[in-house]
């Protein structure tokens, strides 16, 4: 029964991460939108989790063009919304106030997120594809 201790520690690592999850959608959706609390409750969650995946060593994949043409296209989607968000967020009048100018993702989804069971749940998807996404 050698993987046994292995086994435990997995589910105890999977608990914490879905207590902390908890605790921060639940965080996140207590505050008032663009506040610096809630900024730093998407900071701190989106640093702590690509520290943990780039601690982690990739398996090797085989190369392949298929698999560099996904790459491409997902990394060149990845920094034009990343792009398209820093620049929203940085020209806004007032970072603690939505700006219809310059509207970033969370002001087009705030709407949608009125109500804290909604906010809630809209947090936990946000950390639980944030989690899929580094755990591949």
């Amino acid at each position: 029964m050698t993987g046994e201790p292995a086994q435990r520690a997995r589910r105890f690592q999977w608990r914490l991460v879905v207590v902390i999850s908890v605790l921060v959608a639940a965080g996140g959706a207590a505050t008032r939108s663009f506040s610096w609390s809630a900024n730093v409750l998407v900071a701190v969650p989106v640093i702590a989790i690509l520290v943990l995946a780039w601690r982690v060593t990739p398996q090797h994949t085989p190369r392949t063009a298929r698999l560099r043409r996904g790459v491409s296209v997902w990394s060149a989607l990845i920094v034009a919304a990343t792009a398209w968000e820093a620049y929203a967020f940085v020209r806004q009048p007032d970072w603690t106030q939505r700006s219809v100018e310059h509207p970033t993702l969370s002001t087009l989804l705030d709407p949608a997120l009125e109500y804290w069971p909604v906010r809630f749940v809209g947090w936990l998807v946000w950390l639980g594809i944030g989690w899929w996404l580094v755990s591949r």
